[in-house]
């Protein structure tokens, strides 16, 4: 429409050959697809909530015929609590870890950009290996947690 206007195109028809053309180069697109913008443009706009038939024998609407492809609300809402559940668990298992153990689990496991053994292997003046190993038991002390929580927690919830 933007295109048309400056063009000074309004005729609801079709439009000149040159006037397509120089569309299609402006907007890089084909000439087909000028041209079918202008008829869906020129036509006019349909409710959705018209009858499906012109007879009004059907009861049916356009809309009917739209389908929501997302998640219903229900499925969103059942996903987000088990999210803060599952982050609730990690939290509570994680304070079974000692300072170091967190921190090093944290910047190795938990992060978008790990902090390299070498990193931590300076920062706490110990030899990467060893940063490997209290990763390690870190991590295996944190599923037994998180195994005993979940179990509490199933013990405890109401039936």
């Amino acid at each position: 429409r933007r295109m048309k206007g400056q063009l000074k195109a309004f005729d609801e028809g079709d439009l000149p050959p040159e006037q397509v053309q120089h569309i299609a180069k402006e907007l890089s697109v084909t000439e087909n697809d000028v041209v079918q913008m202008n008829r869906r443009l020129a036509g006019p706009d349909g409710s959705l909530n018209a009858p499906l038939r012109k007879d009004g024998e059907s009861d049916g609407e356009w809309m009917d015929w739209l389908v929501d492809e997302s998640d219903s609300h229900e499925i969103e809402l059942a996903e987000q609590d088990e999210l803060e559940k599952r982050r609730d668990l990690l939290n509570q298992a994680m304070k079974s870890l000692n300072e170091r153990e967190r921190h090093i689990l944290t910047e190795r496991r938990l992060r978008d950009d790990p902090v390299t053994l070498e990193g931590l292997s300076q920062e706490y003046d110990i030899s990467r290996e060893r940063v490997r190993q209290i990763e390690v038991r870190a991590f295996e002390k944190l599923q037994k947690a998180m195994k005993n929580l979940t179990i509490e927690q199933q013990v405890a919830a109401p039936k």
